[in-house]
C-alpha cells in the first residue's frame, strides 16, 4: 500500500509510513475510505488524524480533481463549542485569497450528519517533515520559506484573522518545477476573527482560556491574555529559531513547562545554542527581537517582518558574493601580459649572408628558404618598418654569416608581404608587417606585475599568520576545565563542589575565585541534553557542576525541576528555596507555589 502523504510503499503490516511517519489506514479500518461523501467526494486515503477529526485525501468526482477533506468526529457533533470552532475554521479560511494560504473549496454535511471542509490538495510535505529530514536549513532557504509564510499572515491579518496555532506542521512545502519551496499555510481551526461583530453561537474562548500549541505560544497567549496579530509573529520567531538551529528555543516535557519558560525565561541566542551551526548576526538579531516578551519590542506587522528578513538574506548574499560579481572595473595601471609568439612564415630563413660590408643596405640569402624556429621574439617595430635586419657586424671575415632574430607574428595578423627579387645576383626579402599598437617601455609592465605579486604574497602571509595566532588563542582559552580532586565521577550524583562537608550545595556560597562562566555554560548545555534524553541522574550531576561554577537562579530552578522529576522532593524544595531567595521577584514563584505549597513556609534550620 503506498503512503498517501509521500507515496512510499509501506507493505501490509505497518500502520505508519516508515519514511514520513504518516498514519496509514487500511480499507477495513476506516468507515469513510471508499465511500462518497455528499454525493461528490470519494474518499481515497487517510492523511492525518487529530483531536477534532480526521483528514482524508479524496477526489471530486465531477471534476476528477484531488481535494482534502477534513471531517469532524461524529462524537463531537453534540458539542456546540467544537462545532462552532469547526465552522469558524471554514469561515476564517474562506476570507483569505492569497497564493500562500490554503484555499477552501466547500463546506457541508455528509449523509450521516458529519461536518466536513473541502480544501485544495497540496502534494508536498509539511515543514516539520522537511526539517526532520534536512534540518537545520540554510539561511537563503529559510528566508525563501518564511517570507512566504509572512506574506500569507499579512493577508490574513489584513482580513482580521489571527491564526493562533502557527507551527511547522501547519505549513506545507511543495517542490514545483520552476518554483522550489512553494508554501501553503493551513489549519485555521482555532483562528480568531477580529471583525468587531458578534458571531452566532457560543463564544469559542473564555477569559484565561489557553489554546494553541505550547511550544510556539507567545507569552500573552500562554497567560490567557488578549491577543493581536503580533502573537503570530512570535510563533514565526520560534519557527525561525527552530529552522536555524534544529531545536526549539525552550525545552520541556510538559505543556506547563513550555508555557512557564515562554513567560519567564530568555532564549539562548542561536549562535550559542548551536555553535557549530553558522548563523549571520542579522538573522540572530531578528530572531531574538521576534522572541521578545513584550509585543511592542517585536516587528509590528508581518510585512515589516518580511522586509527585514529579506534584507538580512540580501546582506548575507552580498557578503558571500564572489569579488568578480560586484560589477567593479579591474584596477588600472597594470601592463598587459605579453602575447605568446608564433613561428615565422614557412618560407622565411633565419640565416642570411651579408656580402656588402661597405654600407649596402640589402642583405642576400645564403641558403634556400626553409621553416626555422626563431630563437627569441624582439620588441615590436614602429609602423611599416622592416622586420628583418642584419645582426651587429662582428670583426670577422666577410664570408661569415650573421644570424638575425625574427619577430613571431600572431596568427590573427595578415600574412606577410614579400618583395620581388632585385637583381640576378642578389635577392632581398623584405618582410612588412601591419602597424602594431605602440607599447610601453620594455620592462615597465613586468615591474608592476612583480610588485603586485609581491604585495599579494605578503598579504597572504599576514593573513595566515593572523589565522594561526587566533587559532592558538582559541585553543589556549578552550583548554579543558580541570575539576577539583573532590569532583564526582561523570554520571554519578555525589554532591559536586561541596567544600563544606555535610552542608547541602544549595546552602553554600560559591567563592568568586572558583567561578567559571564559560565552563558553567558548557555544563548547563550538557545538562539540557541529558534532561531531554531522560537521563535525570546525569542531568542533576551536570547542573550541580554548573552551579558550582556559576550559581545563577536559573540553575537552582532547573535543579529543583530535575530532583522533583526524580521524586527527591526535599532536595527539590531546597533548590527552589535557593532560587526564590536569589530571585525574590521570580516570575516562576506562582508556578512553584502551586506545585509545592510548602515553599511558602520558612525553611527549618
Amino acid at each position: 500500500m503506498p503512503c498517501p502523504s509521500c507515496g512510499t510503499e509501506t507493505g501490509d503490516a505497518s500502520n505508519y509510513c516508515p519514511s514520513c511517519g504518516a498514519t496509514l489506514a487500511r480499507g477495513d479500518q476506516d468507515e469513510y475510505i471508499g465511500r462518497t461523501l455528499a454525493r461528490k467526494y470519494k474518499v481515497e486515503a487517510l492523511i492525518g488524524e487529530g483531536g477534532m477529526g480526521k483528514v482524508y485525501r479524496a477526489r471530486q468526482e465531477a471534476l476528477d480533481k484531488l481535494v482534502v477533506l477534513k471531517v469532524l468526529r461524529r462524537s463531537l457533533l453534540n458539542d456546540e463549542r467544537t462545532v462552532a470552532r469547526f465552522k469558524r475554521e471554514a469561515k476564517a479560511a474562506s476570507r483569505l485569497n492569497h497564493p500562500n494560504s490554503i484555499s477552501i473549496l466547500d463546506f457541508g454535511q455528509a449523509e450521516d450528519g458529519a461536518l466536513f471542509i473541502a480544501m485544495e490538495f497540496v502534494p508536498g510535505q509539511d515543514l516539520h517533515t522537511v526539517l526532520s529530514k534536512e534540518g537545520p536549513l540554510s539561511e537563503p532557504r529559510i528566508a525563501r520559506i518564511v517570507s512566504q509564510v509572512l506574506s500569507a499572515l499579512n493577508d490574513a491579518h489584513g482580513a482580521g484573522v489571527i491564526h493562533r496555532d502557527l507551527k511547522p506542521e501547519n505549513i506545507m512545502v511543495e517542490q514545483r518545477r520552476n518554483e522550489p519551496d512553494c508554501v501553503k499555510v493551513l489549519d485555521f481551526g482555532i483562528a480568531k476573527i477580529q471583525d468587531g461583530g458578534n458571531d452566532d453561537g457560543p463564544a469559542l474562548t473564555r477569559t484565561g482560556f489557553v489554546c494553541g500549541t505550547p511550544e510556539y505560544m507567545s507569552p500573552e497567549q500562554a497567560r490567557g491574555g488578549s491577543l493581536d496579530h503580533r502573537s503570530d509573529l512570535y510563533a514565526v520567531g520560534v519557527i525561525l529559531y527552530q529552522l536555524v538551529t534544529g531545536r526549539l528555543p525552550f525545552e520541556s516535557d510538559t505543556a506547563v513547562g513550555f508555557a512557564t519558560k515562554h513567560l519567564t525565561e530568555e532564549p539562548v541566542p542561536p549562535s550559542r545554542r548551536r555553535p557549530e551551526v553558522r548563523v549571520s548576526p542579522g538573522m540572530e538579531r531578528l530572531i531574538m527581537r521576534a522572541l521578545s516578551k513584550s509585543p511592542d519590542d517585536r516587528p509590528q506587522d508581518a510585512e515589516a517582518f518580511r522586509a527585514e528578513l529579506l534584507a538580512v538574506a540580501q546582506e548575507r548574499e552580498r557578503r558571500h558574493a564572489p569579488s568578480g560579481s560586484t560589477g567593479r572595473r579591474p584596477a588600472q595601471g597594470l601592463a598587459p601580459l605579453p602575447r605568446r609568439g608564433t613561428p615565422p612564415p614557412n618560407t622565411l630563413s633565419t640565416e642570411i649572408t651579408d656580402t656588402n660590408w661597405n654600407g649596402s643596405p640589402e642583405p642576400t640569402v645564403k641558403a634556400p628558404l626553409e621553416r626555422t624556429q626563431a630563437t627569441a621574439p624582439v620588441p615590436r617595430a614602429p609602423p611599416e618598418r622592416t622586420q628583418i635586419a642584419p645582426a651587429p657586424r662582428p670583426e670577422r671575415d666577410r664570408s661569415s654569416t650573421a644570424s638575425v632574430s625574427v619577430m613571431r607574428v600572431p596568427e590573427r595578423t595578415p600574412p606577410p608581404v614579400f618583395n620581388a627579387p632585385l637583381n640576378d645576383k642578389t635577392e632581398a626579402i623584405l618582410l612588412t608587417l601591419p602597424s602594431p599598437e605602440p607599447e610601453s617601455e620594455p620592462g615597465g609592465g613586468f615591474g608592476v606585475i612583480k610588485a603586485f605579486v609581491l604585495t599579494l604574497a605578503l598579504g597572504t602571509l599576514a593573513l595566515v599568520g593572523y589565522w594561526l595566532y587566533t587559532s592558538w588563542s582559541e585553543q589556549a582559552r578552550a583548554k579543558p576545565f580541570k575539576l577539583p580532586t573532590n569532583a564526582p565521577i561523570p554520571g554519578q550524583d555525589t554532591g559536586a563542589y561541596e567544600p563544606k562537608p555535610g552542608v547541602p550545595l544549595y546552602e553554600q556560597v560559591i567563592p568568586p575565585r572558583r567561578r567559571d562562566e564559560r565552563e558553567a555554560l558548557r555544563r548547563k548545555q550538557a545538562g539540557y541534553e541529558a534532561y531531554k534524553n531522560g537521563n535525570l541522574d546525569l542531568a542533576a550531576t551536570e547542573y550541580r557542576n554548573a552551579f558550582g561554577l556559576d550559581p545563577t537562579p536559573e540553575l537552582s530552578l532547573m535543579l529543583g525541576e530535575v530532583y522533583w522529576a526524580r521524586g527527591i522532593t526535599d532536595e527539590a524544595r531546597g533548590w527552589w528555596r535557593r532560587h526564590l531567595r536569589d530571585a525574590p521577584d521570580s516570575k516562576a514563584r506562582a508556578t512553584l507555589l502551586l506545585k509545592d505549597p510548602g515553599l511558602a513556609e520558612p525553611a527549618t534550620p
